[in-house]
């Protein structure tokens, strides 16, 4: 991960607030934040997504999110580091009658 200090401000004013090997990781992480009203978008080594490489940084990604986002994206992913996330109201309404 990424550490709070070392965000790295991208092209057109975002700002990486975090590092992954692999795509296929990151896209749980996309998922959860574009979930929670957080525009997101992954940057990452083309080679790495052209061959699938994982090796030596070639498939490593970046997580980037605007500016004004970047503190509640922070505590999404601190949330859910410590297993602490929450369903929102939509969520929480899956529950049957009967069960």
């Amino acid at each position: 991960m990424c550490p709070e200090g070392d965000a790295v401000k991208a092209s057109e004013g975002e700002v990486e607030i975090l590092r992954l090997q692999g795509q296929i990781n990151a896209e749980p992480i996309l998922a959860a934040l574009r979930a929670n009203g957080i525009p997101c978008r992954v940057r990452g080594e083309a080679l790495g997504s052209v061959y699938g490489l994982t090796l030596d940084g070639l498939g490593e990604v970046a997580i980037l999110v605007a500016p004004e986002d970047v503190e509640r994206a922070r505590e999404l992913l601190a949330a859910g580091e410590q297993h602490a996330l929450e369903p929102t109201d939509g969520e929480a309404g899956d529950e049957r009658e009967g069960s």
